[in-house]
């Protein structure tokens, strides 16, 4: 099954895709039930209304084509949004700082629910940043609240998966770091406003039979840049989930992003970072692709 959002920004409403591709607001079926909300009300749910919504997508229309209509973050307003880093074993190896040693525990770095934008939407280099860099991310998406959760009982709390593009400013993360390690400024760098495009929909958890024997990839104009199997994340979906649920209580719809594999723009030589016209392309192995331009802010100097 695969659920997503629509609508103006702020006010997506639920909906899930027909057989057919169309588009099928939940509004009706919700109502049914008196319940409103928007997607985290509706994976909190899912026990409960998870085969009716699934029939109400097998029955199909009137749905809408999504050509005539925006497709926001499939979670426009998650509660917390946790990233990995440093979990992809080849993306280790890349780095010149790492040595080629992961971390001795998952490294777990915050992002803005503010950052979120849909898998069409336009990514906005700031005019702080000249070193606007991309990560494709395979992201676990919680329905179920948990806390300590052990890595056998994970599947139980994920509601299912999607696509997203982790957008980083680099210069601006990056800051003092050369000069003195402790301000590395990672929420600046990472929490610019549409720094996190996501979709193109959730699919639900029980389309997806084994998450490490999935494919990552991403491209610039057509050019790929990132291409990996999720099987060399250093931490598997489970352990995530379970290193992720023992700092937080994870609420429905949580977003927990799994890390990036290697061949971000900051790691050619020379670098290769996102300009105005960019088209970024990302992709995963039957959870669809998001395609988003890279425009300047207004009033960039």
């Amino acid at each position: 099954m695969r659920l997503a959002s629509f609508g103006p920004p702020g006010a997506e409403r639920p909906a899930v895709l027909a057989e057919d591709g169309t588009v099928l607001p939940l509004d009706p079926l919700l109502a049914r039930y008196a319940v409103s909300g928007d997607m985290c009300t509706v994976l909190g749910l899912l026990p409960v209304l998870g085969v009716e919504i699934a029939e109400f997508a097998r029955r199909g229309g009137p749905g809408i084509p999504p050509s005539e209509l925006r497709l926001g973050p499939p979670v426009p307003r998650p509660r917390q949004i946790v990233m990995l880093g440093a979990n992809y074993r080849s993306h280790i190896v890349e780095s010149s700082v790492s040595g080629g040693v992961p971390p001795s525990k998952p490294m777990l770095v915050g992002k803005a629910p503010s950052t979120l934008v849909g898998p069409r939407d336009d990514i906005i280099r700031p005019r702080e940043t000249e070193q606007l860099d991309y990560e494709v991310e395979l992201v676990v998406v919680i329905g179920r609240t948990g806390r300590r959760i052990p890595a056998e009982r994970a599947r139980r709390h994920i509601a299912g998966y999607l696509v997203a593009n982790d957008v980083t400013a680099k210069d601006e993360m990056l800051g003092d770091f050369a000069t003195i390690p402790f301000y590395l400024q990672l929420f600046r760098g990472k929490n610019f406003d549409t720094f996190l495009p996501t979709g193109p929909w959730l699919t639900t958890a029980d389309e997806i039979a084994d998450p490490s024997a999935l494919r990552v990839w991403l491209s610039v104009n057509g050019e790929p840049r990132m291409d990996c199997p999720t099987k060399d994340m250093v931490s598997g979906v489970d352990e995530v989930v379970a290193e992720v649920s023992g700092v937080v209580t994870l609420h429905p719809g949580d977003l927990i992003l799994t890390g990036s594999p290697p061949g971000g723009g900051g790691d050619f030589d020379p670098p290769r970072y996102l300009h105005p016209g960019d088209v970024v392309r990302a992709g995963i192995t039957d959870l669809g692709e998001i395609e988003n331009t890279v425009v300047d802010e207004l009033g960039r100097t």
